[in-house]
């Protein structure tokens, strides 16, 4: 299995947590409320095409993969990806967002496919642009994919993030959040 690793560091969410820390001395239910809502905002970046987290468009689909796409939408070809996204708390202290799919890590980042054997399955002929096969089995040159990042945290995220951990702070001070 493939594991990428990407570190979100930035300073106001690091301050408020530290803050959190100090006033409630342990910050796994603040994590949680966390790591459950970048999932799910993960999830709806997937649902919608993008952007990536910075903002970016995804690039858009290649013509050759259009006319055997079956699924809807990018990165949605069968659900599986946008289905196991997880999170889990890591230590006492942080939180790990991501999928334990083999492909993640190729559409998080890019990159290309090795060479490899396909074999049609249930009749059907092998195709891709410049290449018509009968039925049985062909080798493929392998795909450029390019880099969709739905993993990350967007400035709409941090900005739910920071409320978050406010509200927690507030309740951990005994103070309800206003």
């Amino acid at each position: 299995m493939v594991q990428v690793k990407i570190e979100v560091k930035d300073q106001a969410v690091t301050v408020a947590l530290q803050a959190l820390a100090r006033a409630a001395g342990d910050v796994r239910p603040a994590l949680r409320g966390i790591g459950e809502y970048l999932r799910e905002s993960t999830q709806r970046r997937i649902l919608a095409g993008g952007p990536g987290p910075d903002g970016s468009p995804w690039p858009a689909l290649s013509p050759a993969y259009l006319l055997t796409k079956q699924g809807p939408g990018m990165l949605r070809e069968s659900g599986q990806l946008m289905e196991t996204i997880v999170w889990q708390l890591v230590g006492d202290t942080g939180v790990a967002v991501g999928s334990n799919k083999v492909y993640a890590a190729i559409q998080q980042l890019g990159g290309k496919t090795r060479p490899h054997r396909i074999v049609a399955v249930n009749k059907k002929a092998l195709f891709w642009p410049g290449a018509a096969h009968p039925v049985g089995a062909v080798n493929h040159p392998g795909s450029k994919i390019p880099a969709r990042p739905y993993l990350g945290v967007s400035q709409a995220d941090r900005t739910v993030l920071l409320l978050k951990i406010r509200a927690y702070l507030l309740a951990a001070a005994g103070k309800a959040p206003s």
